[in-house]
């Protein structure tokens, strides 16, 4: 038992670290040897219990952690303890749950327990979608840019769902464009979902900004798209939506919705510009689905 009677997980691992001699650095590369990418920094929030192992990448890498510092099988799982509950977001920003944000699609919110949820210590600063149409009519693309702020040191990834209108459709792609790569992808195609983390180029600082940019691309669909919508879980100080329609698939009219805690819903008509383009722009924007909708 480790002095005072501690057995919480950060006060076992930080012990079983000082014991073995290893550096972090050193305990990561070996990890990785046997197939577990974790970051130093990631460790060393372990160490210090701002953060624990709990999506399934991380829990799996613990028995090799165990090997690696020479400790009994079992002794960092053992006082692992249940999932934390997870409170208010960085500095008491209201947030959704994943839950409420994809009540009739369970398998969502199961899919980014997996993916580390590093997104509750980053501040949204800005938020751009830009949504973009074939002349057949339906989606061909999603090109995001986010502006982050960090809330804590150790800040490396975020978590990203997409789903897609069409059932059984070809796997999308999410390919990164600037500082940001894309640690790992899952997809179920009977529901369309796709779920990844997307990691920065670097690790943050508490108080660093990063500009991140990727975008999801999808073959075409077999019918028209007359959607587009975008789940905020946490607030963004500034968010701008656009859809760029082909000139051979330009809709009849447009109109955005947003729905917010159940009673909150707003919307209002979209004019479609000479460019055949509609734009949606929220200051302040409250957690919620944002709708872009259309009929053609």
């Amino acid at each position: 038992m480790e002095p005072g009677g501690e057995r919480t997980f950060h006060h076992v691992l930080r012990a079983a670290v000082q014991r073995s001699g290893l550096g972090l650095d050193r305990i990561r590369y070996r990890l990785e040897q046997q197939g577990h990418r974790l970051s130093v920094a990631t460790l060393s929030l372990w160490q210090t219990g701002q953060r624990r192992p709990e999506r399934r990448e991380s829990l799996a890498a613990l028995t090799a952690l165990e090997e690696i510092l020479a400790v009994p099988s079992g002794s960092l799982t053992s006082v692992l303890g249940p999932p934390r509950s997870r409170g208010p977001g960085p500095n008491g920003q209201r947030r959704v749950p994943v839950e409420a944000m994809w009540p009739a699609d369970p398998q969502v919110p199961a899919l980014l327990g997996d993916v580390d949820a590093e997104d509750e210590f980053l501040v949204r600063l800005s938020h751009h979608d830009l949504v973009t149409l074939g002349p057949d009519g339906s989606e061909r693309s999603l090109r995001v840019r986010l502006v982050l702020k960090a809330t804590r040191s150790g800040v490396s990834r975020l978590p990203i769902a997409f789903a897609s209108d069409h059932p059984d459709a070809p796997r999308p792609v999410v390919r990164p464009l600037r500082h940001c790569s894309v640690r790992s992808a899952e997809y179920v195609p009977e529901r369309g979902y796709l779920v990844a983390s997307v990691e920065f180029d670097r690790v943050l600082a508490r108080g660093e900004v990063i500009m991140v940019e990727y975008v999801v691309e999808h073959a075409p669909a077999p019918a028209r798209s007359v959607r587009s919508e975008r789940k905020l879980r946490f607030p963004v100080h500034e968010y701008f939506a656009e859809v760029s329609f082909h000139p051979d698939a330009v809709p009849a009219r447009c109109g955005w919705t947003f729905y917010g805690d159940g009673t909150t819903t707003r919307g209002g008509e979209l004019p479609i510009d000479s460019t055949h383009c509609v734009h949606f722009a929220a200051s302040n924007a409250k957690p919620g689905r944002y709708s872009i909708h259309w009929e053609w």
